[in-house]
């Protein structure tokens, strides 16, 4: 009863303690008045009503006081929550007690479940910044290693040469080491092309999102074991340069992650348009894996992670369907109307 009692909302605490004070202050100035007459018939009685009404505004002051005070201690817990959220502690959680109501709980769980998603979101934040340094630090070891392994042995290799070139001793000499230079010089261009290509592949920009797909399969082909096809259907209007640059680092970022953990022989890379939306989906007949238990870590670099940050910044959606040994399936959703198409 007295828990029932305690969480009845407040405006009926309120409405049931003002009648509560007007009826014990009806009878009970009911029965004074009569007593009063009663004992001293002959006295003016008028001084009854400036003492009832004394006594009846410090009593309702008091009661009131007292019950608001009561009642609103939920709403003086929220705002103390509310005051360390503020000063930057986000582990806080409201308990308001028995003396709540349907309301200030509804309002306390809106705040705990507010809290708790900020605490939530802070750690993936906290996570995706470590994956991108990770990433980041991963790409630059990655340019420098190719780099070094292929144009800095290009240029060195064109430096012996250069050398041998200035003791060549007959035309004939000269001539067999200036071909050779000029092979060099060809492969190391080659080398530094391939890896600014790697990074911003000029292809996007000039002729657009299904070429550089293109491209991007059939650089990825000619690696070994693993082969790739592309399949482009309704594009005939360029995407603005945000949303190609995003679906073409997630075609990217897709087909990495099968060339290293997927352990698959095919892949399918589709882009199409469907109405409002401009889909691309990559898929493979690899091992697969469950996504509701694998949880992103630095081997994967931006992973899915990466991938559904990049599509949700500009209005899009990300699926990814798979599960242990029935392949991968990874679809991104790009509303058409974020990019005013134009004309090839």
């Amino acid at each position: 009863m007295r828990r029932r009692l305690l969480r009845t909302p407040l405006f009926y605490k309120i409405l049931w303690a003002n009648i509560a004070i007007v009826a014990l202050g009806a009878v009970g100035g009911t029965m004074v008045t009569v007593w009063h007459v009663t004992s001293y018939p002959d006295d003016i009685h008028y001084e009854l009503i400036a003492v009832f009404a004394g006594i009846g505004v410090a009593i309702s002051f008091f009661v009131n006081q007292w019950v608001l005070r009561k009642a609103l201690d939920p709403l003086d817990r929220l705002q103390e929550a509310v005051d360390e959220t503020r000063s930057g502690r986000a582990d806080i959680r409201v308990v308001l007690g028995d003396n709540s109501d349907e309301r200030f709980d509804r309002l306390a769980g809106t705040f705990n479940q507010m809290l708790a998603q900020l605490e939530h979101d802070a750690r993936e934040m906290q996570q995706l910044s470590r994956q991108i340094l990770q990433a980041q630090e991963e790409e630059r070891y990655r340019l420098a290693r190719e780099l070094h392994d292929e144009a800095a042995q290009s240029l060195t290799s064109l430096l012996v040469h250069i050398r041998l070139l200035e003791r060549a001793n007959n035309p004939a000499e000269a001539q067999h080491h200036v071909q050779e230079l000029r092979e060099l010089t060809a492969r190391a261009l080659e080398d530094v092309r391939r890896v600014a290509l790697d990074l911003r592949p000029t292809i996007l920009d000039d002729l657009g999102l299904a070429a550089a797909l293109e491209w991007r399969v059939d650089e990825f082909n000619k690696g070994d074991g693993v082969r790739a096809s592309v399949v482009v259907d309704g594009m005939d209007r360029r995407m603005p340069r945000e949303a190609e640059l995003v679906l073409y680092r997630v075609g990217q970022e897709a087909l990495s992650n099968v060339s290293r953990h997927a352990g698959a022989s095919e892949v399918l890379v589709t882009l199409r348009r469907d109405a409002d939306l401009c889909i691309l989906r990559v898929s493979d007949n690899g091992v697969g894996f469950d996504p509701a238990r694998t949880q992103p870590d630095a081997d994967h670099g931006l992973g899915l992670v990466g991938m559904r940050e990049r599509v949700a910044m500009i209005g899009g959606d990300l699926e990814v369907t798979s599960q242990p040994g029935a392949g991968t399936r990874i679809t991104a959703r790009i509303p058409w109307q974020n990019g005013k198409g134009t004309n090839r």
